[in-house]
């Protein structure tokens, strides 16, 4: 990948992992006595969290993925440059503190909208987001999410750019090509149920970034792309029940 390309993003990626992982951090020392925490447990949440987190950050920062594949040569840098960057992470950062905050204050609700099927998730989510409206001060909530947001896009305002050259039109729509592969394997392959822990639900919602949480049930569960993927299996077990009958 293009080091043009994982510099302009990488400020992006650390911000978004350190946000997940102090939340989670949060949540685990505020549930201290329902968590297990012997070593390999822990090891093995960090390495779902990660990866989680990961998938979130691909499908989150596509929108700039897709302004830094057209971006012009000439207009690399320069001031119009650096306002669409700082608007994109002080929005990037924006959603994914929120997520992260939501994930805390909200942890007892979001985990009933985990837990609902996928056929009445979004009637479920809309119940949940109105006694969520009803309950808190969103206003103000939202206001200091957003001045936070604000505050540490000023602060890294320097490090989201990069005197880097980026390279040719061909060769970035050529990564933008691998992006996509990357995310749509990632999208395909993933399953959380297996890689978290069964023996501990604490440990498990914990270990799970949010926004896969949030829309692994809804979004992945009831994906076409999915029941293709199965097809062969689908189609093997058909074929052997029928043999069997």
């Amino acid at each position: 990948m293009n080091s043009f390309l994982v510099r302009r993003l990488g400020i992006f990626l650390i911000c978004f992992i350190s946000t997940e992982f102090l939340a989670a951090l949060y949540l685990a020392l505020d549930n201290f006595d329902n968590v297990d925490w012997s070593f390999k447990t822990i090891v093995q949440d960090l390495g779902v969290l990660q990866l989680t987190s990961l998938v979130s950050f691909l499908f989150m920062i596509f929108p700039y993925v897709i302004y830094l594949t057209i971006l012009p040569k000439k207009y690399q840098n320069t001031r119009a440059d650096k306002i669409i960057t700082y608007v994109f992470f002080t929005l990037f950062m924006f959603l994914n503190i929120l997520e992260n905050v939501s994930s805390i204050i909200f942890w007892s609700e979001l985990n009933v909208l985990k837990d609902a099927a996928p056929e009445t998730y979004i009637t479920q989510a809309q119940k949940i987001l109105a006694e969520i409206y009803a309950e808190y001060p969103l206003g103000d909530l939202l206001s200091l999410i957003l001045t936070a947001s604000l505050l540490l896009c000023l602060l890294l305002r320097k490090l989201l750019l990069t005197k880097i050259e980026m390279p040719t039109f061909g060769r970035r729509i050529f990564h933008f090509v691998l992006y996509i592969a990357v995310c749509v394997l990632a999208f395909m392959n993933i399953d959380i149920e297996k890689l978290n822990n069964q023996t501990n639900s604490y440990n498990s919602r914990i270990a799970e970034d949010g926004t896969y949480s949030l829309f692994n049930g809804f979004v992945k569960k009831n994906s076409r792309l999915m029941i293709l993927r199965n097809y062969p299996q689908n189609k093997h077990a058909q074929e052997h029940i029928k043999y069997d009958n």
